[in-house]
């Protein structure tokens, strides 16, 4: 069912515990000279479509109902839409409220962007919800973008790839990865220049990968694993997004194909489906996505 089509008394007559509210959630942004702008929305509502196909066959008592899609993000590239982090939670939470106000329980939502602060005003919301209604919103990109920029074997191995080919930091943004995604969801859509990108890389000699690099590398040394790590990233992002012309692409797009995005698409929608597993049965929804432990830079309550 899509929400903006129903009525009122149509929503409030579906079963509070047996229906799971879905929306898709990223920002139009610069993907190269080879993606369009809703880049990341539209994978976001592949993954969407792809998880619930997963739920349905696991839970078939379930009902859908469809948000539609929000194209907003923040810490977006240079050149794109940018919104204030504080928008991200603030619509999360509004969206979150109203349903949780009709005796609702579960919002699954699907994204497909990995800047810092719209993942934790994201996990902000998802924490306040929680404590505040016990309403779940489930979003499992926040752990799921931790294991690829992490480089988790056991992802890994799902998709059949390595270093610089799963989203991570050598792939971070309409590389290999991304343009992957759209090969195998939206062909007609991939610009024909993608075959003769070549590899761009983050130059991790400028001073915010330098200077936040060693600190975060001093923290781990310490103990303090999560602060170091979340540093050396945000180091690493900055030291691209902050160079006077930087490439709106970093990756290896000319690597891409289609059988690359058909198996990272089946990783992140089973993904969603075992979160989804996890909130029916009344676990926490918390998460600890990358800069969790520099929350403190994101305003968000």
């Amino acid at each position: 069912m899509l929400l903006a089509e129903m009525t009122s008394p149509e929503v409030d007559a579906l079963d509070r515990g047996k229906t799971l509210f879905v929306m898709a959630l990223s920002p139009l942004e610069v993907h190269g000279p080879h993606l369009p702008l809703g880049t990341d929305v539209w994978i976001a509502e592949e993954i969407r479509d792809r998880a619930l196909e997963k739920i349905g066959e696991r839970h078939p008592e379930l009902d859908y109902v469809l948000f539609p899609p929000y194209y907003v993000g923040s810490d977006t590239i240079p050149g794109s839409i940018e919104v204030d982090s504080r928008a991200i939670n603030l619509v999360l939470r509004a969206n979150a409220s109203f349903l949780a106000a009709r005796g609702f329980r579960y919002l699954l939502v699907t994204d497909n962007h990995g800047g810092p602060r719209h993942q934790i005003a994201t996990a902000k919301a998802v924490k306040r919800l929680y404590e505040k209604d016990g309403f779940q919103i489930i979003a499992p990109f926040l752990s799921f973008f931790r294991r690829m920029v992490e480089l988790d074997p056991e992802l890994l191995a799902r998709l059949g790839a390595g270093r610089g080919a799963c989203g991570d930091d050598e792939d971070s943004h309409a590389g290999l990865n991304e343009t992957s995604l759209m090969l195998r969801t939206f062909p007609a859509e991939v610009r024909p220049q993608w075959r003769d990108l070549p590899r761009v890389s983050i130059n991790p000699r400028r001073w915010p990968s330098l200077v936040m690099g060693t600190i975060g590398r001093l923290l781990s040394f310490l103990g303090a694993e999560e602060l170091g790590k979340d540093l050396s990233h945000a180091g690493l992002m900055l030291s691209w997004v902050t160079e006077k012309q930087p490439s709106t692409y970093i990756g290896e797009p000319c690597g891409a194909s289609p059988e690359a995005g058909e198996r990272m698409l089946d990783a992140f929608s089973y993904e969603a489906a075992v979160a989804v597993d996890a909130a029916l049965a009344g676990k926490p929804p918390y998460h600890t996505p990358l800069g969790w432990s520099l929350r403190v830079i994101e305003p968000s309550r």
